[in-house]
């Protein structure tokens, strides 16, 4: 929130008999149904999402609460509160005080972040264009294209935040909007039929957005509930069975890339690659790191045996057609090699072999880690990079945005689940195709950034080439 606006009056103003109650009634509204469903009281709710959050949470109830007018009389707290204590508030917090009072909260996507400053905030309930939200710390955590439940309020001619500000992951948001969809069309029926018998005009009675104003005004409860069950459900429900591949290592998800450090090392890596009786030539760029299938260790029963015990994990096996267990994937571009392994152990060990065949041709190996966790989730911000000391932070940078271009050129042309298996070069033919690869680019530009702070390499790509290259630019906002 920028400034000093301060609610602390209004808080006080909450102890007192009359709001005590009804603010109680608001509370439960928005906490009850996720304590219910985990069977915890908002105090053990509180030790598991932390401090910050449940305030957080309480925030979102109270400023609600300042919106409600509470029977029998229709009174309001804010009303009342600046009826008796205005003398005591400045006139930039009754200004804003009197905003919440007005305020809804909505679900936002945001871009354009100045940090320390100001951000573009899109209305993905209401519609309309982006406005610009002038805000300090918030900036400082949110990436492009976040989506944050909010109230956003004028105030003396400036878009700001309220404090009760809740950033949803992809998956949750989805759901919000789905719940929000339904919550809408539900109450669009009820405002229709309540019309109808006041005898109101036609025109009124199909007046979607007055309903939609009406609906949005008791929405907020929503907003709190699936936020606190997926922040519930990240922490007390986030354990995956282990996942074993066939030599009993976890599987994690490990790309290797080594920097070629000239332009002719191509041909002559490729020639050596091709001296490897374990690596399967597809192409030319292209390699299967294999071992065949005689050499794989079964047990009594026939299957591949395995280093952990029974029980212990799942198993996953690549093979080919021949029966063969791929063990990784190499690939020779003109920047870099590049190995991807499914665990730490076999990418060490194709790493090392990769090395001592390159010898001078490339430079120190950069390593990143993905869990199968963090895949399940859809999110990155976990990859874990094995940095080599020796490399700075300029030449880290080159070498990750180098892979990242490598990864999203090739990706353009190939087709995506999300986007009915079209590629995005196809898909971006059609205006509605247009829509679906720019939620597809949000989706992997925020991913590509979030939880990770703004120096690292990941986080400082500039995914802009990939709106031009697919003629999107004017849907980046």
């Amino acid at each position: 929130m920028l400034g000093n606006h301060s609610l602390s009056g209004l808080m006080k103003w909450l102890t007192h008999e009359e709001w005590r109650e009804p603010f109680a009634d608001v509370l439960d509204l928005h906490l009850g149904p996720a304590c219910e469903d985990y069977e915890m009281e908002f105090e053990e709710i509180a030790e598991v999402i932390g401090d910050h959050a449940a305030m957080t949470l309480w925030g979102c109830a109270f400023e609600d609460f300042l919106t409600q007018a509470i029977e029998p009389d229709g009174r309001n707290i804010v009303e009342d509160y600046l009826k008796r204590r205005s003398w005591k508030e400045s006139a930039g917090n009754r200004r804003y005080m009197e905003a919440l009072r007005d305020s809804c909260m909505s679900l936002y996507e945001v871009s354009e972040i100045v940090p320390g400053q100001s951000f573009l905030a899109r209305d993905l309930l209401r519609g309309g264009e982006p406005i610009r939200v002038s805000e300090h710390s918030a900036t400082k955590s949110l990436k492009v294209w976040d989506k944050i439940g909010a109230r956003i309020v004028e105030v003396a001619g400036k878009n700001i935040l309220a404090g009760g500000l809740l950033p949803f992951r992809p998956s949750a948001a989805t759901l919000l909007m789905e719940e929000l969809k339904a919550a809408r069309q539900q109450a669009r029926r009820e405002f229709r039929k309540l019309t109808k018998e006041a005898q109101l005009p036609k025109a009124t009675r199909e007046d979607g957005q007055i309903a939609d104003l009406l609906f949005l005004a008791t929405a907020a409860p929503i907003f709190s509930t699936i936020w606190l069950e997926d922040a519930l459900a990240s922490v007390l429900d986030q354990s995956l069975p282990t996942i074993l591949n066939s030599d009993g290592d976890e599987v994690v998800f490990c790309r290797v890339r080594f920097p070629l450090r000239s332009d002719g090392a191509v041909a002559e890596l490729r020639e050596r690659l091709r001296t490897v009786p374990a690596f399967q030539e597809e192409n030319e760029g292209f390699w299967n790191w294999i071992e065949p299938r005689q050499a794989v260790k079964r047990g009594s029963s026939g299957k591949p045996a395995s280093k952990s015990s029974p029980g212990e994990g799942r198993s996953l096996r690549v093979t080919l057609d021949t029966g063969d267990t791929v063990l990784g994937n190499i690939e020779l571009t003109d920047k870099a090699l590049l190995l991807e392994a499914n665990s730490r152990e076999r990418a060490k060990r194709g790493q090392a072999i990769l090395a001592e065949l390159a010898g001078t041709l490339v430079g120190p190996a950069l390593m990143e880690i993905e869990t199968l966790d963090q895949v399940m989730a859809g999110r990155d911000g976990g990859v874990h990079q094995d940095k080599p000391s020796d490399l700075s932070a300029e030449l880290q940078a080159e070498l990750v945005h180098g892979a990242l271009t490598d990864h999203y050129r090739k990706t353009l042309d190939e087709p995506i689940p999300a986007l009915g298996d079209l590629s995005p070069r196809a898909a971006a033919k059609t205006a509605t195709g247009r829509r679906k690869v720019a939620d597809w680019l949000k989706h992997i530009e925020n991913q590509t950034k979030s939880g990770r702070p703004s120096d690292d390499p990941m986080a400082s790509y500039d995914f802009a080439w990939l709106w031009h290259d697919l003629g999107l630019e004017k849907l980046r906002r």
